[in-house]
Parts: structure tokens; sequence; C-alpha cells
């Protein structure tokens, strides 16, 4: 764990804060099998029509790509649709996403996902945290060239975390949770949450969670 001490409530925002959500980018590059379909559907799609109804392989590629592009707002729709703008009172201790809104402690998962990008030698990171069955928010901790939060936003973050009740999922067959991290690939406990938020790994560091 981080010596990063916690704010101290009057350092805190009063009435409702809102969270940014991560940004377009990061909603897809940060989520493996939306680039995998997104990269890969076009090209294999293309190569099909080229072949079936023998016209150019860039034809092919184009008429492809609009077909995708549906696709593609598709995946950005859903996406925000289960993320929607969130917001945290840490005054009432209430966390609010859409029209949902639940007490901090009611906070029971949070789930990192990694991108590393090779080339540019950076590493993008979401976390995404909700309630069983109800509200849930994503803050990007590391974007795409390697910009964290804002220490302020930080706090809010990490208070948020400290006020929840996030742990890993168990399943009867796991009871200790020694396989936890295979089963449920992603999820955090709340320490491991709170230290991610304080000390966003960068792409030098070991793998803070094993991604599907």
């Amino acid at each position: 764990m981080s010596g990063t001490s916690a704010p101290s409530p009057a350092t805190l925002p009063s009435g409702w804060v809102r969270l940014d959500r991560a940004g377009w980018w990061s909603t897809f590059a940060a989520t493996p099998l939306n680039g995998i379909l997104l990269g890969i559907l076009p090209i294999n799609l293309g190569t099909t029509l080229a072949r079936s109804f023998d016209i150019s392989i860039w034809w092919a590629f184009l008429l492809a790509l609009g077909a995708v592009v549906p696709v593609f707002l598709l995946l950005y729709l859903v996406q925000r649709l289960r993320y929607p703008q969130a917001s945290v009172n840490f005054d009432t201790d209430k966390l609010r996403a859409g029209r949902r809104v639940v007490p901090l402690a009611d906070i029971v998962w949070a789930r990192l996902d990694m991108f590393d990008r090779q080339r540019a030698h950076t590493r993008m990171l979401t976390l995404r945290f909700g309630a069983e069955g109800g509200p849930r928010a994503s803050v990007r901790l590391r974007g795409r060239s390697g910009q964290t939060l804002p220490a302020v936003v930080t706090d809010v973050v990490s208070e948020i975390i400290r006020r929840s009740s996030i742990a890993v999922p168990q399943t009867p067959n796991d009871p200790t949770g020694r396989f936890a991290r295979y089963n449920f690939p992603g999820s955090l406990g709340r320490s491991d949450a709170l230290e991610i938020v304080l000390n966003p790994p960068t792409i030098d560091d070991p793998a803070p969670v094993l991604i599907a």
C-alpha cells in the first residue's frame, strides 16, 4: 500500500462532483475484444466481398469499412449506456450515475482495463467500479500519451475507493480467493484499487492484473 494519506474532509469538494468518463479512444483500446473486432472485421469482410463478387480489394475494403461503422457506433453507444456520467457527493456518501443513486458503501466491485501501447511505450489504464446491479462509473487513470489524473481528481477517486466495500469476487470452489485473478481477470480488491489510483503503474511496471 502507498503511504499517501487520505485527504482531510475539509479539502474534499462539497455537493455533487462530476467524474469525467474515460475518453472514447480508451473505451475501445482498453477493451481487447473491441480492438480485435474493429481491427480484423473490416479486413476479413473486405477479403470475402472481393472474392465473392470479383471486385477490387480496395472497393471491397471500403464497403466493409462502411458496414463496420454502424458496429462501431453501436459499441460506443453501449459503453455510454453502461457507464453514464457519474457524480459523487461526499456530504451524503452517495454515488449517482444516470438516474440511479447508491451509498458509496454499496460499491462492491472494481475492474481495471489495461492496454499496453508497445510502440509508444505507454500503458492505458481505465478503472471501472460500481454497485451490484446498480450504477457504475469509469475513470481513465492513465491516458494514451501517459497522462494521469490531476491531484484533485485523484483525491476524489481515492476517497470513493476508501469509502467503498470493493472486494474481489469469490466462488464456492475457491473460498480463499487463491485463483481469483484467473477466475475474474481484471478484478481488484479495495486496497489494490486504491494503490492503482494513487500510483498508476507504467508499462515498465509489472502488470497489476491478469487481462482476459
